[in-house]
Parts: C-alpha cells; structure tokens; sequence
C-alpha cells in the first residue's frame, strides 16, 4: 500500500506547513502498518524530515519515500540520504530570488525546492518557464504540481514504488498507490504495471489510476474498511 500525504492523508492548505493532521489518521496507519507488516509506505514530495514532523510518532514501521523517491527509509534498512549537489544549491539560489521578486512562496527541501504559485495563479505559466530553464541550466529534473513546481534531483514516484517493491516484505504482492497530484502519475502508472492500480483522490480527470475518492475524508474511511479487513484475516 503506497500512499501520497498532501491531498491524500491530510487537506491541501495555502502553505506547505500550514496542513492539518488528523488525529486519527496516525493511530489509522499504525493499525495498517501492524496488519500488513512491511507492507505500507509513504511516498510523498515532501522530505522525510518533513514527514516526520507531521507523524514521527507513527512512522516506525512504515517505510517511507520522500522527495519523489530520491530518498528512503525502511525499518529493515534505515535512511539512504543521497548527497546534496551543489548544482541544486545554485538552482535553489536563483529560484530563491526569483519568488522574491515575483511574491512567489519559495519553499527549500532537503533534495528539491518548489515554486508556489496558488496565490498568484496568474504567474502559473512564467513561473515553470523560470523553473524548467534553471533545471536544465543545472541538470535537474522540473516537474510540475498542483499550483506549484519543484526542481529537484532526478527521480520519480514510479521509481520509489518499484525500489519499495523489492523488500521481502513487498515482494509478490499486489501493489496500490493512493494520491491526488500530477506527481502522482508515475506512481500509479508503477503499481499497475506490477499487477495493482492507482486510486485517484481527486474530481474525474485523466489519469493513469484506475480508481477514484472523492477526497481525503473519503480515503480515511477506505483505509479503516482496509485496516478492518487486514486485521481480521490476521
């Protein structure tokens, strides 16, 4: 079970820390992760210092993927941290004072940093034309999201669901991947190649995932139906 965080466990919000935890949803994925063990992951765009600030208490047993997949952290195996370049430093300077001058949100990660145009959507079109020139000057990778885009090292949620997918743990069993976002894609693209599918947690759109939420309220009502199966084959 691969589930995005923003747009998927928690609301979007106009900030990136301005999202609200549930206070059920920590209790929730820990029922998951002792049902289905090793069997439950995070892939998220955030860091994973970013995740674990929002639910460090509830992350033992989860694996979690964050900053599309260039960093992991397993129980069975830890944090694999790649090093920082300097290439995204350079690139994180000049988009830095771009959202300055713009009034855009900049937001810095430990291996990407991200463009926030929701308050100014005027600005969508230049602001990823900004980013995806500073990407190639440097050799990064500019994806885009929603109201916002990111540079970041190479990598995708794709490549974070078939690297989780080797664990023993994972391995032979039915992949599904949860989220909201264009970033998403990949992800459910994975999974269903692998023999799962993706749920889209978002109004009809196109998409690669072969279901459909209509947002996070209803995914924490699908997870605890999940958490109650899970537990009673137990």
């Amino acid at each position: 079970l691969f589930l995005d965080f923003d747009g998927t466990l928690v609301d979007l919000a106009s900030t990136p820390d301005g999202v609200v935890v549930d206070e059920q949803l920590g209790p929730l994925l820990a029922r998951l992760a002792a049902a289905m063990p090793g069997r439950v992951a995070i892939v998220s765009g955030r860091s994973i210092a970013q995740l674990d600030g929002f639910l460090a208490a509830h992350l033992g047993e989860i694996a979690v993927a964050g900053s599309h997949g260039a960093e992991r952290r397993t129980p069975a195996d830890g944090h694999l941290l790649p090093e920082r370049s300097a290439a995204l430093d350079h690139a994180a300077a000049e988009l830095a004072a771009y959202a300055d001058l713009e009034g855009l949100l900049f937001e810095a990660k430990t291996l990407g940093v991200t463009l926030h145009f929701r308050s100014h959507p005027g600005r969508e079109a230049d602001a990823v034309a900004m980013a995806e020139r500073v990407a190639a000057a440097h050799g990064l990778h500019a994806n885009r999201g929603k109201m916002m885009v990111e540079v970041r090292l190479p990598g995708d949620k794709g490549g974070a669901v078939r690297a989780l997918m080797e664990a023993p743990a994972m391995a032979g069993s039915t992949p599904w991947f949860l989220g909201d976002d264009l970033t998403d894609e990949d992800g459910f693209a994975a999974a269903a190649a692998l023999g799962g599918a993706g749920i889209l947690v978002d109004p009809p759109r196109a998409t690669k995932a072969s279901y459909r939420l209509d947002g996070v309220a209803q995914v924490h009502v699908w997870l605890a139906r999940l958490a109650d199966a899970a537990e009673a084959r137990a």
